[in-house]
């Protein structure tokens, strides 16, 4: 969680944004997280509190009795996958107008942890110790630009080069002091990663050649819940920590207190309104200038910085295994701040959101399935995830109409094409153990980043020349498949199942090019409808007996499209994504 400034307002006005948005929205992302682990706390019964028995056989001479005794508790390794969808009404955190604009938000994360249970030791039985790390990818995208009025350099969809990777390495000594309060310190290391590079960002007016501030965070948390009834609880948590920054431009004091209130309508859903405080002090700001050899008259947002943050929302869960859930949740935030940048610490935000998560304990689960016939009949299957596109390459020389809204003369042009998402639903009837059929509809989207060629382009505000180096491109590249695909499963009882999958049909295409370097075009697009074929590969991970846990991989092709006279070939794109798939 970092606020980074290289220079002042005056010199660099977009410089201060991503700081704020990976802050803030790391912390909005940990908080989500928490209030969801403690919806699905509530209301589970008395059994699931008391440790499992087996039966042993005795003696013969004692005939055929059989005595129970307590399963030992053993450590367990878990795994979760999570993913979050919002929608931001202000995507940057910002106070300044031109800086206020609405965006979607996807938040894909992947945690693995071992926390071993202590039982033999006394006065640890309590005791809960874990440690792991969590890797979550931040997608900014289809974002409400602000007003030209209000924009100062003219710069739309900067976005689009916001992505960033947050890997988090945790550890946790939580203590159970009573049945309803536990208490707990924890360590955190937390590194940033841009997904794009120094040169993309710049080019969208970004001038922070350097990651975000890692930081290294001590914090003591604590935390109450009562249940007034199995369906009504109330839960208050605090937490107190103290983060270093590295480099060493500031250290942070941040103090947050929630109440949340838990209502189950039924075993399978719960509604949690909740309200929270925010308090973070910035002191020792002045390595800032040393590092910067700036002078310290020069604002950066954090010396010697109070920020006060007040959250009202409202989630609604919906647990539909042990191990996976979903919900939605709507939030609205206010924050105040002594900070002199206006972009950062003031603002106001309104955020609405759909999540999922999967929580495996792979040291409790036995990886058999009773009946594999259980698996037959018809599926539905939604999958969402990464979408990576190739360079859309060409060997033509164009003359005219180059691309949407673009003209002139262009030869061999490349169109490189930033990370996006995918999301495709899938139903479909499995025929036997080893073979099924299924119908893929999906949404493809990216943001192009770069173009590539040799000659000169127009647009209505002006003409530039396309060199080595290539001019920054801003627009949207959208892909719609429909395709029909044969799966084949791996045979057999196991709860794993790998399969492969292959599948044609036709796809619906749009490349959208709003700006080519430092000019705008008319926002102008061509679509075209293409043949299409894919191939993936992928595992199926059986985690109830009709819901299954989906990771794999998807190759998309589409045959021969053309763009306004741009003919890119065979454009290929590849997918990771992760999915349910639900057996009627």
């Amino acid at each position: 969680m970092a606020i980074l400034f290289f220079a002042s307002m005056r010199s660099f006005p977009q410089a201060g944004i991503p700081g704020a948005v990976s802050q803030q929205a790391a912390i909005d992302a940990q908080a989500q997280q928490l209030r969801d682990r403690q919806a699905q706390q509530l209301g589970k019964t008395q059994s699931d509190n008391q440790a499992p028995v087996e039966s042993s056989a005795i003696s013969q001479d004692l005939g055929s009795l059989q005595l129970m005794r307590e399963i030992p508790s053993m450590p367990f390794a878990r795994l979760r996958v999570d993913q979050t969808y919002n929608w931001l009404s202000n995507a940057s955190y910002a106070k300044n107008p031109q800086f206020v604009l609405a965006s979607w938000q996807a938040i894909s994360s992947l945690e693995a942890a071992w926390a071993p249970t202590i039982t033999t030791m006394p006065e640890y039985q309590d005791f809960f110790p874990e440690a792991g790390v969590r890797a979550s990818f931040f997608n900014y995208f289809q974002q409400e630009e602000p007003t030209r009025e209000q924009n100062a350099l003219g710069l739309y969809d900067f976005g689009l080069v916001q992505d960033f990777t947050l890997v988090n390495l945790f550890t946790r000594l939580n203590k159970k002091v009573s049945d309803e309060l536990t208490v707990g310190l924890s360590f955190d290391y937390n590194t940033y990663f841009w997904f794009n590079s120094p040169e993309q960002r710049a080019a969208a007016g970004q001038t922070g050649d350097t990651n975000f501030l890692n930081e290294f965070i001590f914090a003591y948390t604590a935390s109450f819940m009562h249940s007034f009834t199995d369906r009504q609880a109330v839960a208050v948590n605090w937490r107190a920590s103290y983060v270093l920054t590295d480099p060493t431009y500031y250290t942070r004091t941040d103090n947050s207190l929630t109440g949340t209130y838990f209502v189950n309508l039924s075993d399978q859903i719960s509604l949690s309104p909740f309200a929270s405080y925010r308090l973070a002090y910035y002191t020792e700001g002045s390595a800032y200038w040393e590092n910067t050899g700036l002078p310290e008259s020069t604002p950066n947002g954090f010396y010697r910085r109070l920020d006060q943050q007040y959250t009202l929302g409202l989630g609604l869960n919906f647990a539909l295994s042990p191990e996976l859930s979903t919900g939605l949740s709507f939030n609205y935030s206010k924050s105040d701040s002594t900070s002199r940048i206006a972009e950062t610490g003031d603002f106001t935000n309104l955020t609405a959101g759909a999540n999922w998560s999967m929580t495996y304990k792979l040291s409790e689960k036995e990886f058999v399935v009773a009946d594999h016939t259980d698996c037959l009949g018809p599926f539905v299957r939604t999958d969402l995830g990464f979408a990576f596109d190739n360079n859309l390459n060409s060997s033509q020389s164009l003359v005219g109409n180059l691309l949407p809204g673009v003209s002139g003369t262009l030869s061999n042009p490349s169109i490189s094409i930033n990370p996006g998402v995918r999301f495709d639903v899938s139903p479909g009837y499995n025929f036997n153990d080893w073979l099924g059929v299924e119908f893929s509809a999906g949404i493809l989207y990216n943001g192009l980043d770069h173009l590539n060629g040799n000659g000169t382009l127009t647009t209505q505000q002006g003409s530039q020349s396309v060199g080595g180096g290539g001019v920054s491109l801003t627009g949207r590249y959208l892909q719609v498949p429909a395709l029909l695909s044969s799966v084949l499963r791996w045979p057999g009882k196991g709860r794993l199942k790998p399969y492969l999958s292959t599948g044609f049909g036709f796809a619906y295409s749009q490349l959208q090019i709003t700006q080519v370097g430092q000019y705008e075009t008319s926002d102008q697009f061509s679509q075209q409808f293409s043949p299409a074929f894919s191939v993936g590969s992928g595992l199926y991970w059986q985690i109830s007996d009709t819901v299954d846990f989906d990771v794999m991989y998807k190759l998309l092709g589409l045959i021969h499209p053309d763009y306004s006279g741009f003919q890119p070939g065979i454009p290929i794109s590849n997918s990771l994504q992760f999915g349910i798939n639900v057996r009627f």
